[in-house]
Formats: C-alpha cells, structure tokens, sequence
C-alpha cells in the first residue's frame, strides 16, 4: 500500500494520510469521502474540495463539491 495525501478544505483545511494500493484507488476514496461528507452535512458547505497528492505531495487530482440555489426572480418579487 501507497501513502497518500488528502488536503480537505471547506471553511477550514487539513491534510489527511490515506493508504491505497494506487493513485485510482486513492482518488475512488477521495470521491467517496466527498459523498459521505456532503450527505451527513446537508446542505453541505457552498464549496468543498479535496485534492490528493501522493508522498512526495505532488499533485494527482481535485476533486470539487459546489451546491448552489438559484431562485426565479419571480419567487424573490
């Protein structure tokens, strides 16, 4: 198993260690930490993002979480 980061920021960041066999792997945990954290936090914040890097912090992926609302101008009159 691999050593991988995940830097996870919403209003706040940290970076957290995460073992995977690949850099696929490790990128198939990112998404599913993404979906786990924005189903128990509904809403979830306006903009999440992890991005992943592997040991030596070099930069594989990003994945991003927007939830937006945008109402009819009709509903806001």
């Amino acid at each position: 198993m691999a050593l991988f980061y995940f830097h996870i920021a919403d209003s706040k960041e940290f970076d957290e260690p995460v073992e995977a066999a690949n850099t696929h792997e490790a990128v198939n945990v990112a998404f599913n930490v993404l979906h786990q954290f924005s189903c128990r936090h509904f809403p979830p914040p306006e903009r999440l993002a992890i991005t992943v890097f592997d040991e030596q912090r070099s930069h594989l992926a990003t994945l991003r979480l927007t939830f937006q609302i945008e109402y009819a101008h009709t509903l806001l009159a």
